[in-house]
């Protein structure tokens, strides 16, 4: 009753079955696709029916005797009788013949022959018949006709005869329709006859009839699709092209014969014969002549050529298009056949895809100079220690009358400008170490245009007035207040250089909520952040200009005035630093840069002066581990002055060797010296020795993960060269206090 094992032969027949059933869905996507046809759905029930007949020859190929054998008999019988009412619908519907009445009457003795095949055994017996066909691997089981068996399959021969008839008579068909249908009909009669003598017994081999079900509906699905594509050439092309987003249209004898639903999309409009004069119009007018070149191509054959333009309606955004024209065949007529697609997208990909390789580029170039400039300020810093920190030493015990004070004052002056150049190739190398705290920006600003610097800005541009639009209730941001600083120096006498006679440069602040891309910005998260404004009404910036004013030393200003090319990139870099962006804007009406800085919910600290005494230490032993003599001699001093006992050596290893037999309350620790340990593995050591131990690090470079992995050990502030006493003498009380 069961199905114990498979019949290798019946495989077919379960073959049958599976491509019945894609051809079934396949058909009935079509038929929703195109409602206006029947001739889909006629060829889906054309495939139900096969698939059913296919299903019930591989049951009995693999069932004994039983009930399940009967049940396949049942929907072979079945099948045969949606066959029959399919072959009729499909024949009557592709002839273009009356079929209510067939329906109606053939309907309703179809379900009256249905009813008796399953309610009783007149037409399928309960009694089994043995068939021994050829190379079969075991006996062929299926039950025995019934009865009305006999007159139930002369219908069926009969009713096929009669579609047969119709496929002669009628005068509509092509040569090709008439032999190719009949063809398929003539197949199925042939295998028909062959199952009829395998049931009687004649020796022969498995029933065939099941693949000349499919073969017909194989040729009917072929010639309905080529049928229906060839009923003209205009269908023929709107099939093909009418769910297509390219626009589409075909030009023959200088008119627009045909264009595709997304060509009348394209022109705003229904496609009339005048298309290819409307799509011109739309074209902008920088690109216009490049189409007007290949108009009479466009017009003609025995051609192949593609460009890309713009368009722009009215009523519609600015859209790049490619164009690919070609010559072909229309209505057994040459003519050219144009493809319009929207590459929009792909242009703005590939202008991210660009801008992103720009970016890796520059950053590779700042990494370059990074290496240089890093080396090189960290040598200068060592350097510029004496002219910085050692006039802060002298100046504490100088009388406030000395004569010498003013060329002192004038000495540390200059060391700090010289110390500022070298933060800037730092900034640049991205190896300056940045303390960032909470602060106000319009503070800083007005600090600003009340500064020194700012006057003398202004005594050299007399002409410029700068005008503040500071937006009161602007937002804190978190940063260092020197480097911002420096961004606004920059920006500000940039501005102003680039001013030619009278002009103005507005400095405004907003608060701003982001929650897309700016243009400059592609980065930038969602999100809220405070916007500096500088704008200035100069000569502006050329477009091969603005895609490079952040390069290291590219500068365009006139030779003599002021400007090393750092400038900008300075900018840039401590932008990065602070996780915000730039987006500038230039045109003949001037320039306006836009820097975004992440707010932040923290208030900005007061700073108060501290008064020297409250520096001073109370003679605690603080060790210096410095590889440079000049440094070691510096730091010595300085901590002296601040009333600490000052100890120095001149590594990492000599300062394991002698903690090991003596103690010091602090560590004044360089991060890199060389040759030997570098801090951090130095501070590890020591920890070994004195868990404990209390360490502050100082270096010209930036803040690296080796910083972080020694703070993490237990170090305190980092602080940066050349020293300032001030804030060495704060970070040692700070950290001896813990």
């Amino acid at each position: 009753m069961i199905i114990e094992s498979i019949v290798p032969q019946s495989a077919g027949s379960l073959s049958v079955a599976v491509l019945a059933f894609l051809m079934l869905i396949v058909q009935i996507t079509f038929f929703f696709r195109k409602p206006r046809s029947g001739w889909y759905i006629w060829g889906a029930a054309t495939s139900f029916a096969s698939m059913i007949y296919a299903i019930g020859i591989f049951l009995e190929y693999n069932t004994t005797a039983g009930s399940l054998n009967r049940f396949a008999g049942l929907l072979e019988f079945t099948a045969l009788l949606l066959l029959v009412h399919c072959f009729y619908g499909f024949t009557l519907t592709y002839l273009g013949m009356p079929q209510r009445r067939y329906h109606l009457w053939a309907g309703c003795f179809h379900v009256f022959v249905l009813i008796i095949l399953w309610s009783t055994n007149l037409i399928v017996s309960d009694s089994f018949a043995v068939r021994n066909f050829l190379w079969l691997a075991r006996p062929f089981i299926e039950p025995e006709v019934g009865a009305l068996g006999p007159a139930f399959e002369a219908y069926i021969m009969l009713a096929a005869i009669g579609v047969i008839i119709l496929w002669l008579k009628a005068k509509s068909l092509t040569t090709r329709q008439r032999v190719l249908y009949l063809s398929g009909i003539i197949f199925w009669y042939a295998l028909g006859i062959h199952d009829g003598l395998a049931s009687l017994g004649v020796p022969t081999v498995q029933y065939l009839m099941e693949y000349g079900f499919l073969v017909f509906a194989i040729i009917v699905d072929w010639g309905v699709f080529h049928n229906y594509i060839d009923i003209s050439a205009e269908d023929k092309y709107r099939v093909i092209t009418e769910f297509a987003n390219d626009a589409i249209m075909v030009i023959q004898d200088g008119k627009t014969i045909f264009g595709n639903p997304a060509c009348s999309r394209l022109i705003g409009h229904p496609v009339t014969d005048t298309a290819v004069e409307e799509l011109i119009k739309i074209i902008v007018p920088e690109d216009r002549k490049k189409i007007l070149k290949h108009k009479d191509n466009l017009l003609s054959v025995n051609f192949s050529d593609s460009l890309q333009v713009r368009i722009k309606r009215d009523d519609s955004e600015e859209k790049n298009v490619e164009i690919r024209l070609s010559s072909i065949s229309y209505r057994n007529k040459p003519a050219a056949m144009a493809v319009i697609r929207d590459i929009t997208e792909r242009i703005r990909n590939e202008n991210t895809y660009r801008e992103t390789e720009e970016k890796l580029i520059r950053l590779k170039k700042m990494e370059s100079l990074g290496l240089l400039a890093g080396g090189v300020a960290h040598d200068l810093n060592n350097v510029l220690a004496g002219i910085v920190s050692y006039p802060d030493i002298l100046l504490m015990t100088m009388p406030e009358d000395s004569k010498l004070r003013k060329p002192i004052e004038t000495m540390q002056q200059s060391g700090l400008k010289a110390a500022a150049i070298v933060q800037d190739l730092l900034t640049v190398a991205r190896g300056v170490a940045i303390n960032k705290e909470p602060f106000k920006l319009n503070d800083l600003i007005s600090e600003y245009l009340k500064s020194p610097e700012y006057k003398k800005l202004l005594q050299y541009h007399p002409q410029v007035t700068v005008k503040e639009e500071l937006d009161p209730e602007l937002l804190n941001i978190k940063g260092s207040t020197d480097h911002v600083r420096k961004v606004l120096m920059n920006l500000i006498s940039n501005a102003a250089e680039a001013i030619e006679g009278k002009g103005t440069v507005v400095v405004a602040t907003m608060n701003r909520y982001i929650d897309k891309p700016l243009s400059g910005c592609n980065d930038i998260s969602i999100g809220e952040y405070a916007v500096l404004v500088i704008e200035d009404s100069g000569r502006g910036i050329s477009p091969d200009d603005i895609n490079r004013i952040f390069e290291p030393f590219y500068t365009k200003k006139i030779m003599g005035r002021s400007g090393t090319g750092l400038g900008l990139t300075v900018v840039w870099n401590i932008m990065q630093d602070h996780d915000g962006c730039i987006n500038v804007t230039s045109g003949k009406e001037g320039t306006r840069f836009e820097l975004y800085f992440p707010i932040t919910r923290e208030k900005a600290a007061d700073k108060v002066s501290v008064p020297l005494g409250k520096l001073y230490g109370n003679g605690e032993t603080v060790l210096v581990i410095d590889d440079v003599q000049s440094q070691r001699e510096i730091s010595c001093g300085m901590l002296e002055t601040l009333h600490y006992k000052a100890l120095s050596v001149s590594g990492g290893e000599e300062a394991v060797e002698y903690l090991k037999e003596h103690t010091v309350d602090l560590l004044l620790l360089d991060m890199i010296m060389d040759p030997g340990i570098n801090g951090r593995e130095t501070y590890a050591r020591i920890k070994k020795i004195h868990p404990q131990q209390k360490a502050i690090i100082f270096s010209g470079f930036a803040e690296t993960e080796q910083v972080k992995e020694t703070q993490r050990l237990g170090a305190g502030r980092y602080i940066k060269k050349p020293l300032i006493l001030e804030e060495l003498g704060l970070a040692i009380k700070e950290e001896l206090r813990k």
